[in-house]
Formats: structure tokens, sequence, C-alpha cells
């Protein structure tokens, strides 16, 4: 029973260390920008509805 103990034990810090690494990673890496979307869309509101 004490090996179990100590393999969970080890188990849940390797764990939290890489959900801990996960975080970290995901609040300090930026994503690069996205492209600029074009706003050139099609305005249909000069025709009337048929």
């Amino acid at each position: 029973m004490h090996w179990f103990s100590t393999g969970l034990l080890i188990a849940l810090t390797a764990g939290t260390a890489a959900w801990t690494g996960f975080l970290l990673r995901r609040l300090f890496v930026v994503e690069p920008a996205a492209p600029a979307a074009t706003t050139a869309v099609a305005d249909n509101s000069e025709e009337p509805d048929a």
C-alpha cells in the first residue's frame, strides 16, 4: 500500500506541474494577429426587395 500511495502522489505531482505549465503557457503566449478582414461587402440596400 505504501508504494501505491507513493506512485499516486508522484502522478498527482506530475499532473499538477503539467497543468500549471499549460496554464502559464496559455497565459503568456500570444497568438499572431489575424489578417485584416476585407470590409468590401456588397451593399444591396439600394435595390428594392423582390
